[in-house]
């Protein structure tokens, strides 16, 4: 555990119990061209991979007035807690993965999605997702293979590399028994070159290629060790008798790549024949069936059957086609290729000021390839919304804050952030002259007054201990409206009695904003406790409580649950003034019966009971398409389940932002049980195409997950 941030928070919580126990006006001030929602710094990049033996630090830092408090999320939303030895928050928010042994590592820290969000009173922002990757070291050994080539083709010879280090370790050099080496470069017409992909092509192969024996030296990224391969390669070479056709291994016909712009990359065609065969490489007109022959220049060259592209963009995705031919015969491969862009977003505009009533426009522009969803949140919750534009027709007060856009596609994501502010015309409530603490004999009257202004003027109504009062015999409010705009309120109690001591608090409300002040009425007399309703709170919320105790003076209040005094584990703290704070509460070890305790210095005491439920929301279960891309007339289904949540439980479909009836585009969906939903296409068409999301909600929140059903025919490059 990091104990100055443990320090720092619970003296926050403190404070807050502070203002609980002995009042405090609270106003919601005008708009303050200084004061802003939080805003990132320094994001996380989306992947932080690193090897047991060194660590990493994550850092999130963001500006905001008053400055944003930093928490590590994971991608479900729940925060992330230390781990001792294994994950740390560090004092100043960086996310802290401490050197380990290999036996110690644990997949739900060492292999997880995490997110940083930072927020203030103006709002909330989630970094784009941060997917963390350790690597415990492993021994490994690269191979090379013999590979055998007709004279006078070209042979490209691999380096077999582990697939468990695959993604780690890349090919740096390649040597012979007769101590030539050779090095990546840009040197296209010698012999031999190694391929960006990490291969040695060597051309024009002769008698003499077949007597050298060939290793490659691989190189870890992350740990920095280099080694050569454990067995050595040859060549073994085949006299041609008679012609041969042009021939390639039937998997091989077609093939689909990845790259990321940027990078150079080289696409194979892998066929042999004698005589020696012409290769000649084509590019289909994206959406035709027509095709034009690949220009050739200095950043794309062909060496033998191989097409090398340097410094690859976007505009290079598409399908290309290999034609070889030579006298008796002819064949070709076709490839499909992506070239990835890192995704990039902003909101336009970055912040804007609007009256209640009047509408917003937030725009958001995006860049990257390729984008597959485009979604929304506010205050760092989803909105549902997965257009570009976003647009609020009448803004209220609740529509204020913090609104993020985010792109995504299987790799990447990226987020940026808005801020709307509500229009300076109207003035917020404010508290003008309240009541303050006092102390007294039971008998008497108790008259409490609060004057409060804003524009529009504000209601006003009170409470004990958190419960709102309505007039009876014995309490009566009421309020007026003075000349210059004030309202006035008031609290009558008559002939008060030990037990009307408590907390009390006027809340001044209007459409745009609240304030509010408390203070005790303390009343000499016996301990006792008012009843209190059973309280349902979000599993994962922090639950805060004050036990409403009246009686004065009151020695000690303590909390108990099943007889025994809390706290009983570190999620729960007591504070002196009978405030109970669980954080991060969970159905199976905080729902219960809480029992508050008060008692006097003669040893007199009350007991009041508290009922906790614990509500769960939804979590669905993921689903998908599948990795291949469906035909026309095929048939298609998926079960959206959720795994966990509340019943009653509702889930909706809905496809590319339009909600889904059973019935539309001869769409069927069911439901199996009171937790699971079925969507089944008969007969796929160009129309079912697009992203899926399966939304479940209950009475504790929702969730929502999303696949992308693709058709073929219908390429989503987005060129």
């Amino acid at each position: 555990m990091n104990m100055p941030n443990e320090r720092l928070k619970w003296l926050m919580l403190y404070a807050a119990v502070a203002l609980i126990a002995c009042g405090q006006t609270l106003a919601a001030n005008p708009p303050d061209a200084d004061q802003k929602g939080p805003v990132f710094l320094k994001e996380p990049t989306n992947r932080i991979d690193f090897s047991n033996s060194t660590g990493a630090e994550i850092e999130c830092k963001s500006s905001g007035n008053p400055m944003p408090e930093i928490i590590w999320i994971r991608s479900d939303g729940t925060a992330v807690g230390d781990v001792p030895g294994l994950r740390q928050i560090s004092s100043d928010g960086k996310l802290v993965f401490p050197p380990f042994r290999a036996e110690d590592y644990r997949q739900e820290v060492h292999a997880q999605v995490y997110a940083c969000l930072a927020r203030n009173q103006f709002g909330s922002i989630i970094s784009r997702d941060v997917n963390v990757r350790a690597v415990v070291a492993q021994y490994y050994e690269a191979d090379v293979n013999k590979e055998h080539v007709i004279r006078g083709n070209s042979a490209v010879i691999k380096c077999l590399i582990p697939s468990f280090v695959a993604d780690f370790v890349e090919v740096v050099s390649w040597h012979t028994d007769e101590e030539e080496n050779y090095f990546p470069g840009a040197e296209y017409d010698g012999k031999y070159l190694v391929l960006p992909s990490g291969e040695l092509h060597i051309r024009e192969v002769g008698p003499e290629d077949g007597y050298k024996s060939y290793q490659c030296r691989t190189k870890h990224r992350l740990t920095g060790e280099t080694r050569l391969s454990a067995t050595k390669g040859r060549l073994v070479i085949t006299e041609p008798v008679g012609s041969v056709a042009p021939k390639l291994n039937f998997l091989e016909r077609f093939k689909m790549m990845q790259i990321e712009s940027g990078t150079s990359f080289n696409i194979q065609c892998p066929v042999q024949s004698y005589p020696m065969p012409v290769f000649k490489w084509y590019k289909f007109i994206e959406g035709t069936t027509r095709k034009q022959a690949v220009v050739l220049n200095d950043r794309v060259k062909q060496v033998s059957g191989t097409l090398i592209i340097k410094d690859a963009v976007v505009e290079d995705s598409g399908k290309y086609l290999c034609v070889v031919n030579n006298s008796v015969g002819g064949e070709s491969v076709e490839t499909v290729l992506t070239v990835t862009a890192p995704l990039s977003a902003k909101i336009d505009p970055p912040t804007q000021t609007v009256d209640f009533g009047r509408p917003a426009v937030f725009t958001c522009q995006y860049t990257g390839n390729p984008i597959k969803t485009v979604s929304w949140m506010k205050d760092g919750k989803a909105i549902g919304h997965s257009e570009p534009v976003l647009r609020i027709e009448s803004v209220k007060k609740e529509d204020k804050g913090m609104y993020q856009c985010f792109v995504r596609n299987d790799q990447e994501s990226a987020e940026a952030s808005a801020e709307l502010k509500l229009g300076g015309r109207f003035d917020p409530p404010v508290i003008r002259q309240a009541f303050q603490e006092e102390t007294m004999e039971p008998g008497p009257s108790v008259f409490l007054k609060c004057v409060a202004g804003g524009n529009p003027t504000p209601e006003i109504s009170w409470e004990l201990d958190g419960k709102k009062i309505a007039n009876n015999d014995r309490y009566q409010v009421g309020q007026y409206v003075t000349v210059n705009g004030d309202v006035v309120s008031y609290l009558n109690i008559t002939s008060v009695h030990a037990n009307d001591g408590g907390l009390y608090k006027c809340i001044a409300k209007s459409k745009v904003g609240v304030a509010e002040h408390s203070a005790k009425l303390n009343v000499y007399g016996l301990p006792y406790i008012r009843q209190m309703e059973k309280k349902a709170i979000v599993a994962g919320e922090t639950l805060i409580v004050t036990c409403p105790v009246a009686g004065y003076p009151i020695d000690s209040i303590v909390w108990e649950r099943d007889n025994r005094a809390l706290p009983i584990n570190r999620k729960q703290k007591v504070f002196p003034n009978g405030t109970l704070i669980i954080e991060n509460v969970e159905r199976n070890s905080d729902q219960a019966t809480y029992t508050c305790v008060a008692k006097n210095q003669e040893g007199y005491s009350a007991r009041g009971s508290l009922e906790v439920q614990v509500m769960v929301p939804p979590q669905i279960r993921p689903f998908d398409f599948g990795d291949e891309a469906s035909n026309s007339g095929e048939t298609m289904g998926i079960q959206c389940t959720v795994i966990k949540g509340d019943l009653p439980i509702n889930i909706t479909w809905v496809l590319n932002n339009h909600t889904l009836n059973s019935g539309d585009m001869d769409v069927v969906i069911g439901r199996m049980s009171s937790k699971s939903s079925t969507l089944n296409i008969d007969y796929i068409a160009a129309e079912h195409r697009g992203v899926y999301t399966c939304l479940a909600r209950n009475q504790a929140g929702e969730s929502s997950y999303s696949a992308e059903l693709k058709v073929n025919g219908y390429y989503p490059f987005a060129l």
